[in-house]
């Protein structure tokens, strides 16, 4: 018995994990962002061959949940790539001189950190952080006579009908972030009420974040929120693009960490200690990922707000289903529903009492989730799943997709008659 078990251990798979000079990183961010800062650690450590795997957070999940992935480390805004090694303990702890620096320069570690990384802080480090706002295109603006926009909520105004963009939470890390943030900030009710009329505004649903400023960049539409950094790297090649800081943006940190795989690369950790070390930090704003250092003052023209992680992470899956179902699959009904609520709205001097009702009815319709804030604070979506493969799942997203187009489908009806009694007198 002694002997079958020494036989076992000795043909573990771990017993045959070797060290290679190949470092696989996986990332959220573009790899044009992350080309520069692998070539110069590459000119530190000449015999360093680098990969970088850019993925969808999601995506990245999937892949880091597979016991055969070669993985080194993870470059990412969104703490959920983090969930698997966290739950599979194959986080590497990081070297001693990368936990030095870090906590010697961290600003707001306990501020920045989600709760439910914080405890593994001596596995996860921060290394920057950005703040999200709105980009434009200025040539775009003047050739539509549009306004800058002032804030998140200017973009529910009628004259960006179909001139915004933006990415959805299932989709990006970070739009997650900001949607989430939108919903803290206004309330359940009033968040979902702004990111409904925001929608009718839009033009197109981008399937990636950094879609959203290349699109905007290109003059294919004129507005979108954007993470910071995107917006930076764009106004270096184009002088036409505008930004400005979400009032009450939170701190979005980036993030880094080492996976334990079979054949572990052997600059690892030197790779931690070079994004941490004091020449990359003083250079990271004009580097290509463009973050703010850790020990850099806040002096952005934002109030960073606090962020409620925990309620995000609760929430995660039912936020990412909801915004699909109520925003992304609705855009037409969206458009058309808010077009006519605005259209409707030029007649509002000239209401009888029950134009008035049906008109607040027609916007309630249209700015009203199928889900209610008690429901997605509860467990009782707490069954569902991001897999395409959940017959639940899918049973009660189409639900919510199927309520939704009946609300807009009447909204427009409703706001149609209100506009035809008046063009009949």
């Amino acid at each position: 018995m002694i002997r079958l078990l020494l036989l076992l251990l000795i043909l573990s798979p771990t017993c045959f994990a070797t060290t290679t000079n190949h470092l696989i990183i996986l990332t959220t961010f573009t790899e044009a962002s992350i080309t520069p800062i692998t070539n110069k650690f590459q000119q530190l450590y000449p015999d360093s061959i680098i990969k970088v795997l850019h993925r969808r957070a999601d995506s990245g999940v999937r892949l880091l949940s597979k016991n055969d992935h070669d993985i080194d480390l993870v470059i990412t805004s969104s703490p959920a790539l983090f969930l698997p090694l966290i739950k599979q303990g194959t986080l590497k702890p990081l070297a001693t001189t990368a936990t030095a620096t870090a906590t010697a320069t961290a600003v707001n570690q306990a501020l920045l950190q989600p709760i439910y990384l914080k405890k593994h802080s001596d596995d996860i480090a921060i290394f920057g952080y950005s703040a999200y706002g709105l980009m434009w295109n200025n040539d775009y603006l003047t050739k539509h006579n549009l306004d800058q926009p002032k804030d998140f909520k200017s973009l529910i105004e009628p004259q960006y009908f179909r001139h915004l963009i933006m990415s959805s939470p299932a989709r990006s890390s970070t739009t997650h972030l900001m949607v989430e943030n939108v919903l803290q900030q206004y309330g359940w009710k009033d968040g979902w009420k702004m990111l409904l009329q925001m929608g009718g505004n839009l033009a197109s649903i981008s399937a990636r974040s950094f879609g959203v400023s290349d699109a905007i960049s290109r003059g294919l539409v004129g507005i979108g929120p954007v993470i910071d950094s995107f917006a930076f790297e764009n106004k270096q090649h184009f002088p036409f693009i505008g930004f400005t800081y979400q009032i009450n943006s939170p701190l979005m940190p980036s993030y880094i960490a080492a996976a334990k795989n079979q054949h572990q690369a052997n600059h690892t950790s030197h790779f931690i200690d070079f994004l941490l070390s004091d020449d990359m930090q003083k250079n990271l704003p004009e580097s290509s990922l463009y973050k703010y250092p850790l020990n850099s003052e806040i002096t952005q023209t934002f109030i960073s707000q606090p962020f409620d992680f925990k309620l995000m992470q609760h929430r995660d899956v039912v936020i990412k289903h909801l915004f699909e179902q109520a925003i992304a699959h609705q855009l037409t009904l969206l458009n058309q529903a808010w077009q006519q609520i605005n259209k409707a709205a030029k007649c509002a001097s000239h209401f009888t009492n029950e134009q008035r009702r049906q008109y607040d009815l027609a916007i309630r319709l249209a700015s009203t989730p199928p889900v209610t804030e008690a429901q997605s604070n509860s467990d009782v979506y707490n069954h569902l799943s991001l897999s395409r493969n959940d017959i639940v799942t899918t049973r009660q997203v189409n639900a919510w997709r199927r309520t939704m187009c009946n609300q807009l489908e009447l909204s427009i009806a409703i706001s149609q008659k209100i506009i035809l009694e008046h063009e009949g007198h």
